[in-house]
Parts: C-alpha cells; structure tokens; sequence
C-alpha cells in the first residue's frame, strides 16, 4: 500500500475510492467506518460514492480529518467537492482553474523534493525531536511496511501521529513511494558528533530501549556492567569498539532490508 495523491485527481469520488481500494483488506468496511466517522448512514455514504449524490462541504470538511489530509490537502479537496457540485459550465470551469494552479503547486513542490540532498537546520531539529522519525524511516524500507496503517499497527501507536511523520519523512525525500511501495530516499542526513542533536538522538533512542526493556523478547539483548578494570583493559576496549562498529556498518549496508533493531553502545567513565 501507499500514500495515494489526492493532486492526481479531479474528482474527489474517485479520490476517495482509489484511497479506499488502497487500505488493508482492500478496504473492506471502510466506507461503513466513514458513515460512522460522518455520523450519516452507509446508504447515502453509497449514495455518494457509488451514485450522483454529492457530500455537502460540512461533510467533506469531516471527511478530511477521517482521511489525515493535511491543510493544504484538504482545502483542494474541498475545491474539488466545490467542482462537482458547481449548478453551472460557468462555476465549474473557474473552479477548474483553480484546481489546475494547486496541482501545478503540487508538482512543482515535487520536483524540488526530488532534488533535496540534505536536511536543514530547522528539518533536523524536527527529525532529531524523537526516534520515531528514524524509526518509521528505517521501517519504510521494509517490503511489508508500506502504510502508515501498517506502521502504526507495529509500533502501537495512534495513526495520525504515524501519518505525520511520514508526510515530513515524504515531503523531504526521506522517504520516497516508488511502485506501489515505499523506500529509503535520496536526501542525506549528516550530523557531526559535536551537534547537540546527537546528544538527542541517542536520548531519544535510550530512553525507547528502555521501553523495550519491560517488554519480554527473545530477539532483544541488553547488557549492563559497571566495571573494575586496569587501565591497560579499559583502553583495549576503547579501542575495539570503534572497530566491532565499522563491522556491524560493513554487513549491515550492503544487506537486504528485512527487519529493523537498534543497535546502542555505552562506555563510559563514572
């Protein structure tokens, strides 16, 4: 599954089916949860989407929120309802035009997000502001995890705070949606060790291990030691550390994506 553009379309029914079509199961009872979310019946729900009735602009702004659309997602979702319900060729061609200039918005946006190489000052801060950035980023790349449905449901946590990680991780070409999947994409994400936005990461990273911590896993493995030590000791495994990490680095770039862990090393003073 994938994030549908609702810029592909002009008719805000077909929108809505494509979107439908594209929820697990094929969608199967979503239309009776989007009664249930408009607070009408299934009937004119039917009526709408698989007649000539159309929604009112009240409904279509409800509809809206039950869809995760965003701000700008939604207002051209309301011109598009706007469109269909125009009572004359007049109405509906300036509509029309302004359907054009948002999709030609839209485009535009698109083309420049293809060409992002890097994250910026303000993008990281909002990336580095908690691991679930990274963290549905790397899932993405997973062959099943290609919805934020299907994310949310892995990760138990509320859809609509998954979507919009992934709008950011999409909208900045963190993550791309090719063929019908999604996938790791072209912009870079550096970040020099000095940057008090490490200091966060591995916060952020720390504080979800220790979540995991309660939760019984054979496929986890945590590991504390204060220790007593030679100096001598202390400063070989200063130094093998670097070097276990460099191997993890060289296996795990060239692998296949197929499962998501989160490796933490601590060695410190105290």
């Amino acid at each position: 599954m994938q994030r549908i553009s609702i810029y592909h379309h002009e008719d805000y029914k077909k929108y809505v089916t494509e979107w439908v079509e594209n929820q697990p199961r094929q969608g199967f009872g979503e239309y009776r949860r989007i009664s249930q979310a408009l607070n009408v019946s299934t009937t004119m729900i039917s009526q709408v989407f698989k007649g000539d009735k159309h929604l009112s602009l009240e409904l279509a702004a409800e509809l809206c929120e039950y869809l995760q659309l965003d701000e700008q997602e939604a207002e051209y979702f309301l011109l598009l309802v706007e469109a269909n319900r125009a009572g004359s060729m007049k109405l509906r061609k300036r509509f029309e035009k302004q359907i054009k200039v948002r999709q030609n918005h839209a485009k535009k946006l698109e083309n420049r997000i293809k060409n992002v190489h890097e994250l910026t000052s303000d993008q990281k801060s909002i990336y580095y502001s908690s691991w679930l950035y990274s963290g549905v980023r790397m899932l993405s790349d997973l062959e099943s995890f290609n919805d934020s449905a299907v994310i949310a449901d892995h990760l138990r946590l509320p859809r609509p705070q998954i979507q919009k990680v992934l709008d950011f991780l999409l909208q900045h070409g963190l993550v791309v949606s090719e063929k019908n999947r999604l996938k790791l994409g072209p912009t870079r994400i550096y970040l020099s060790t000095s940057s008090h936005l490490a200091n966060k990461q591995h916060q952020n990273w720390r504080l979800h291990a220790m979540n995991k911590m309660v939760q019984p896993d054979d496929d986890n493995f945590f590991y504390t030691v204060p220790m007593s030590l030679s100096r001598e000791v202390a400063d070989w495994i200063r130094r093998e550390l670097p070097e276990f990490v460099e191997k993890v680095n060289a296996k795990v770039t060239p692998s296949k994506s197929e499962v998501v862990r989160c490796l933490s090393i601590d060695y410190f003073e105290f």
